[in-house]
């Protein structure tokens, strides 16, 4: 959807600053972050009809599953838990706990992290490397949306299945 209407308004610094801070860390606009605050509040609240154009190959579907993250260099006991919030084929959307050891501060293959997470009805673990996409921090947690990389032919199998 071409963006065609510009906008302005008052705010204060304390707001300005935070924005500009979101926009650093994301390597965003700060129109971008205004935007996707705004697209996520309508769609929370569902107050617009979808307008909005989805960009994914594949929608998401709303889960609520314990995991567990950590860089894919740590022995599996010093990951953090984590819960996935929504997942698809091509992605998943993470929340970790504020204050964990898990930092994203960048978006490049370093910043690739390992998500360990079961699927109802499954025999063992799903294991996946993930890209973050993009990090929203809050006093509570921090949301993630992230990408699969290369999931392997069995675990992707499984996910087909669940998702289907």
């Amino acid at each position: 959807m071409e963006k065609d209407t510009p906008i302005c308004f008052e705010t204060t610094s304390n707001i300005r600053n935070a924005l500009e801070e979101i926009a650093e860390k994301g390597k965003r606009s700060v129109s971008s972050v205004v935007e996707s605050i705004v697209s996520q509040y309508l769609h929370d609240h569902k107050t617009v009809k979808r307008e909005v154009e989805n960009r994914r190959r594949s929608e998401r579907k709303p889960v609520h599953f314990h995991a567990f993250i950590g860089d894919p260099r740590w022995q599996r006991r010093d990951f953090v838990a984590a819960e996935i919030q929504d997942i698809s084929f091509g992605g998943i959307r993470v929340s970790i706990p504020a204050g964990t050891r898990v930092k994203i501060d960048n978006y490049g293959e370093e910043a690739n992290f390992t998500v360990i997470f079961s699927l109802p009805d499954t025999l063992w673990p799903i294991h996946m490397e993930c890209r973050p996409k993009w990090v929203a921090d809050s006093e509570e947690a921090v949301q993630m949306g992230a990408a699969l990389v290369n999931p392997d032919l069995s675990a992707y199998q499984v996910l087909q299945k669940y998702l289907a």
